[in-house]
């Protein structure tokens, strides 16, 4: 993975090539931001550029013996944690390693719920389990092998099990020489404040529109309006426009199914609702969580609607019901109904039971409905 792999983020790109030129690299660093942001393959491009043998003022070369390892994801001086379905209190992350390659390189923006999707389909919540903490700690007191550096790259340190943190940032505070600890996390209120003062964090904001733009033209063969389809409801997040633009038919299905729940919920139709959460249940998590994030595009848009009359980053689909739609909520409705999306979305990714979820949504939706008859 080079820097020129990574959708926008220009700044963060300079700041990184600038201190590694420098030859000011922290020990411990920590990249925050959603995975659609970019912060995982950011963190393997910043690795292969110190890593690699020629690099330039802007990027990794991509052809030395270095960069070509990091391709594969198989440079001896990378190591990884990251969480997993364990089998049993033994298992450690390595025995899921080419998996997880596999899937880096199929899908380096990925989230972890894609990943648990990818790797077994287990209902099983994954965690960096204390085997794995335990083997870190053992890795990480090795010289490196090949490079100046070794470096252990953490996907989700906020899923590291209980207890074994504090082992972690012994780690950090002491680190072995020439070892850079980088983790990549999504929710920053979830690690340790004493952690969090030992690294050095770098928040990812939103991919820019033209940036994922750019990105999207050169992964998607895809017409420019579908492009611009897909950066709207995206929001910045490169992970949501690509599982969006590989799903086109299933994107199809989503307005009239929001659409139609919307108004079984203002109805009360319950009965009709526990039908959509049976069709609901099928989907996997990835597609479930989509959906929701597809609902809060759309409110989104009819709260933008109802405080300033525009309607600029929509489809001629979505327009006509957006305008009755805004037209028939105050702001306090559309902002409950938001959280209710929100709190469906990460009711999902914690893997909640599905259906049971969907109802719930569709109660706290019906009862969003209420306050704009007070």
């Amino acid at each position: 993975m080079q820097f020129q792999d990574v959708a926008g983020q220009s700044k963060i790109k300079q700041l990184l090539v600038r201190s590694a030129r420098q030859g000011r690299i922290p020990h411990a660093q920590l990249f925050l931001g959603k995975h659609g942001y970019g912060t995982l393959p950011m963190a393997l491009a910043y690795i292969q550029y110190l890593l690699c043998e020629q690099p330039s003022e802007m990027d990794s070369c991509g052809a030395c013996a270095a960069c070509k390892k990091m391709a594969k994801l198989s440079h001896p001086d990378l190591h990884f944690a990251f969480p997993f379905a364990a089998k049993d209190d033994k298992d450690v992350a390595k025995n899921h390693l080419e998996d997880f390659r596999e899937f880096l390189l199929k899908t380096p923006y990925g989230s972890v719920e894609s990943w648990q999707e990818f790797s077994s389909g287990d209902s099983k919540r994954p965690t960096i389990n204390s085997a794995t903490t335990k083997a870190i700690l053992t890795e990480m007191s090795q010289k490196p092998y090949e490079g100046k550096f070794q470096f252990m790259l953490m996907w989700y340190p906020e899923m590291i099990t209980h207890g074994m943190a504090n082992r972690l940032l012994k780690s950090i505070e002491e680190p072995p020489p020439n070892t850079v600890f980088i983790l990549v996390s999504e929710e920053e209120g979830k690690l340790m404040p004493t952690l969090l003062s030992r690294l050095q964090s770098i928040a990812f904001p939103k991919v820019k529109d033209f940036d994922l733009a750019d990105y999207l033209g050169n992964k998607l063969q895809l017409e420019l309006a579908q492009v611009r389809e897909l950066i709207n409801m995206a929001d910045g997040d490169v992970d949501q426009a690509l599982s969006l633009g590989n799903t086109q038919e299933q994107l199809a299905l989503f307005f009239p199914f929001f659409r139609d729940w919307m108004r079984g919920a203002y109805m009360a139709a319950f009965h009709e609702s526990v039908e959509m959460a049976e069709v609901f249940q099928k989907w996997g998590r990835t597609q479930q969580i989509s959906f929701f994030q597809y609902g809060l595009y759309l409110i989104r848009e009819a709260l933008i609607c109802k405080t300033s009359g525009s309607l600029s980053r929509i489809t001629e689909l979505e327009r006509d019901w957006l305008l009755k739609f805004s037209g028939s909520v105050n702001v306090a409705v559309a902002e409950s109904i938001m959280q209710a999306l929100e709190t469906g979305m990460q009711g999902i990714a914690g893997n909640a039971h599905q259906k049971t979820e969907f109802i719930g949504v569709t109660i706290d939706i019906y009862r969003s409905f209420k306050l704009s008859k007070y």
